[in-house]
């Protein structure tokens, strides 16, 4: 028991623990017993209500949440491996779990901010996501298969259910991981469901990881054998920036569940595919540079001390530059030299100069209020040529 924490669930163990002692009056006794776990179940549902406001560090409230987490999962776990009991102790003993579950869930939704999905999960919670794993599982494989998915990603989606279904050791089975493979299975049959999927069952498996943040090795090594695979397919370095750039976008834009990840402490698959791509288009561009590198830095040298300025910020230089690039107005293939020298001569309303990285970051990373507010300038353009 953790110091300065008070034990809320020592009664409810007390009578878990006291065992039953059969008697001539065993339904009345029983009955005795059901409301006292009742009672209990009750009384310590409004205590965690009223202990809420007697926290003041909010830390302190998180580790006596998770305590009586951790002890209502090992309770449940030590009542629902109870062997060799009389019919009569069974039946106590299941209402004995019921109550526990229901103050788990309890604590589960009303604590939700400090409830630790790192934690175990009941046996009888790993018991039915085993369940439900092996029963889903060749019906997915089935279904996705009919729907001409790729075999490597059947087998990357289909890798968190066979982890949940032989994973040996409960001990290792935390809440994550089982809300994890719930969520996957969820997205699979919506897509099996799904007759628009058929027309691209790859991508949209693909949208899917990026939706539930497989941010696993395995997830990243996928895909790039996948951008790999694109790249092999076209010959000019000037297509395989486009076919990156596409990419991006697409995984830039995809939807992303809140509060959702395969692994919580590394960064989001969106995240390590992004640096990923940014840097095999850097290099491709830095080809483009040398092949084409100017003989001469008589320019450089001559604005040296020239700026212009733009009553705009960062961000909407950033698009307004990315939106002449893919309209063709500007027509370059080397789209870092162009950042690096416009990020020398250009000035922003808000600063007198930025830098490189910063430029780079906000042209790849478009957010939709940029976009907005760019529109909006471009609208006023157009509104001020035809007063004219």
């Amino acid at each position: 028991m953790y110091p300065n924490i008070k034990y809320e669930l020592q009664e409810l163990e007390r009578l878990i623990s006291s065992g039953w002692k059969k008697t001539d009056q065993e339904d009345q006794q029983v009955n005795i017993v059901k409301e006292s776990i009742t009672k209990e179940v009750e009384r310590i549902k409004q205590t965690f209500i009223h202990e809420v406001f007697n926290f003041v560090e909010e830390r302190h409230l998180e580790r006596y949440i998770q305590y009586h987490q951790q002890a209502l999962v090992r309770l449940m776990d030590q009542v629902i491996n109870a062997e060799n009991t009389p019919s009569t102790e069974k039946d106590i003993n299941r209402f004995y779990y019921k109550g526990l579950e229901d103050l788990l869930s309890f604590v589960e939704r009303h604590f939700a901010k400090y409830f630790d999905q790192d934690a175990k999960a009941p046996e009888s919670y790993i018991a039915i996501a085993k369940k439900d794993a092996s029963s889903n599982f060749k019906k997915l494989q089935k279904g996705l298969a009919k729907k001409n998915a790729d075999a490597r990603i059947i087998e990357l989606m289909l890798y968190v259910l066979r982890k949940i279904m032989d994973d040996s050791s409960s001990e290792d089975t935390t809440y994550r991981k089982v809300i994890y493979a719930k969520e996957v299975q969820k997205e699979l049959f919506r897509l099996l469901d799904n007759p628009n999927s058929d027309q691209n069952t790859n991508e949209e498996l693909r949208l899917v990881m990026y939706y539930l943040n497989y941010n696993s090795i395995r997830c990243f090594s996928y895909h790039t054998h996948y951008i790999n695979s694109i790249l092999d397919g076209v010959e000019t370095r000037a297509e395989k920036i486009e076919k990156l750039s596409f990419i991006l976008k697409t995984i830039n834009q995809a939807q992303v569940k809140p509060g959702i990840g395969y692994k919580l402490h590394a960064p989001s698959i969106s995240n390590q595919l992004n640096s990923y791509i940014v840097e095999e288009i850097e290099h491709l561009e830095r080809l483009q540079q040398l092949t084409h590198a100017p003989s001469s830095r008589s320019l450089e040298t001559l604005l040296h001390s020239f700026k212009i300025q733009f009553e705009m910020s960062v961000a909407q230089i950033a698009y307004l530059i990315k939106i002449f690039i893919e309209t063709r107005i500007i027509n370059t293939n080397n789209i870092t030299g162009l950042l690096r020298f416009l990020s020398k001569f250009l000035v922003s309303k808000r600063t007198e100069s930025f830098t490189y990285d910063s430029f780079r970051t906000k042209f790849y990373n478009v957010e939709s209020s940029t976009k907005q507010s760019v529109k909006i300038i471009l609208l006023k353009m157009v509104d001020h040529i035809e007063k004219k």
